[in-house]
């Protein structure tokens, strides 16, 4: 019987020696001979462990073709429950697009009214031994940036997918620039593969430990697996190397209500809306911590004062809905 595997794209089935997938025509590549992870014939390195590749002439009859690993299923967020409706798992950072293609792709989405125990927080956990980042040419360089540009546009469509193959192709080509971690660990979280996200966003933390986005990334990482001690940790270093941010203070102050910690949560809410003051999310969160804190009217007028801000449906309807059960409906 031939043997068969599933695509690591689409989950369908395909066939040992089938070069392309029949359903979303994924190419199947080949692999590193240190840690297997797929590769581009043209491969200089590793996307996954770095390793340099020295293929020998002429590259394509020494490079034999192989499985794709295929990865575990991927697991969706998790989906925490919400009477604070401040964005869905993903939604867009409300920071710039710059030239650099810090393009942030993750936000936590809410709070629970449950108050669980308060608990020290965690101590981030040990970064991972990872492959040394060998020199790099120049036309690596260049031909990763051109990888690198192509998926921005992919991530800004919402092509995630297709951006991880675009960023995976520019590591193989420069596995040494942080950004391109960070994206692709964005585009990972997008795909609802955490576990991986949190890899790539780790290693770029290795490379550029000055990088808040990917602080603020591998935080709502850690929110959505409800690892509220790291988020915590990961917000703060963030704001520590950038103390602008509206969302790593905002989300913060998520993460902080999660644990109870309702007075601190509102501390870092209003610094939130001193940066930001047109996010009407931030409001309905700032709302729930007054109800928890007993200050009731506070969180009317924030309640309030979203209805006055935005047209989204959701939105208002959490506001709505919250008035009711403050008997201001």
């Amino acid at each position: 019987m031939q043997q068969s595997f599933l695509c690591p794209r689409c989950n369908n089935v395909a066939f040992l020696g089938q070069r392309y997938c029949g359903f979303c025509d994924l190419t199947f590549l080949y692999s590193c001979n240190s840690c297997g992870s797929a590769l581009i014939p043209e491969a200089v390195f590793c996307g996954n462990c770095g390793t340099q590749i020295d293929w020998e002439e002429p590259a394509l009859q020494q490079i034999q073709p192989v499985l794709p690993q295929v990865p575990e299923p991927a697991t969706a967020p998790v989906q925490v429950e919400q009477p604070v409706d401040i964005g869905q798992p993903g939604a867009h950072h409300p920071a710039p697009y710059g030239n650099t293609g810090q393009l942030v792709l993750l936000q936590p989405g809410g709070l629970s009214q449950e108050t669980p125990e308060a608990s020290p927080p965690a101590e981030s956990p040990p970064a991972a031994v990872v492959a040394p980042v060998y020199p790099v040419p120049a036309e690596h360089k260049a031909k990763a940036a051109e990888h690198h540009e192509r998926s921005l546009a992919l991530l800004k469509d919402g092509h995630y997918s297709l951006a991880i193959d675009e960023l995976s192709k520019a590591l193989q080509y420069d596995p040494s620039t942080a950004i391109i971690y960070m994206l692709r660990g964005g585009a990972l979280y997008k795909s609802g593969d955490l576990d991986m996200a949190l890899a790539d966003l780790d290693r770029a933390i290795e490379l550029d430990p000055n990088l808040a986005v990917a602080f603020y990334n591998r935080g709502n990482v850690y929110y959505y697996k409800q690892d509220f001690d790291r988020a915590i940790a990961d917000f703060s270093r963030a704001i520590a190397v950038e103390n602008t941010d509206a969302a790593a203070f905002h989300n913060r102050g998520c993460a902080l209500m999660m644990k109870g910690k309702f007075y601190e949560a509102i501390d870092d809410i209003n610094r939130s809306i001193q940066l930001d003051p047109k996010d009407p999310r931030v409001y309905c969160s700032r709302g729930s911590a007054y109800t928890q804190t007993g200050q009731t009217q506070k969180a009317v007028e924030d309640y309030r004062q979203v209805k006055g801000m935005t047209a989204e449906p959701a939105i208002i309807h959490k506001a709505e809905q919250a008035l009711r059960d403050l008997g201001e409906g």
